[in-house]
């Protein structure tokens, strides 16, 4: 009983970052996007695979630490930095511009900290001009 109640403390703790990043992601991300990742694009939860490719533009990047999953969680902002960064490196290595620098904690309260509209049809705008920049 004793470990049931350390255990129910410890998950309901406002302050997270103690917790490996494996397991935050367990607690904060694969509840939609499921533990390898891979969303369910059909319902509209993306696939975290693709993440990377979003890095590459500024709004994109500005859209990956302002999804709802992120900016509606109770992770702190240089926990929500290590979380996308390892979600990013982790998940989508491969699609990460040769570019990329890690999100930093005040990157991360600063666009926590904005207004933004809905993430499907930013995702949608997103998915257009990264399909534009593709070679042909």
């Amino acid at each position: 009983m004793k470990r049931l109640l350390v255990a129910a403390i410890l998950l309901a703790s406002p302050r997270p970052h103690a917790a490996s990043l494996p397991t935050l992601y367990t607690l904060h991300c694969s509840g939609c996007h499921g533990a390898a990742g891979h969303g369910v694009p059909e319902r509209g939860i993306p696939d975290l695979h693709d993440a990377g490719l979003y890095a590459g533009l500024p709004a994109g990047r500005a859209y990956l630490a302002q999804v709802p999953g992120l900016t509606q969680s109770r992770l702190d902002n240089p926990t929500a930095a290590r979380m996308l960064n390892y979600v990013l490196t982790h998940f989508s290595a491969d699609n990460l511009p040769a570019d990329f620098h890690p999100y930093t904690t005040a990157e991360i309260a600063t666009l926590r900290g904005q207004t933004v509209s809905d993430a499907p049809t930013r995702r949608q705008a997103l998915l257009a001009a990264i399909e534009g920049k593709k070679p042909r």
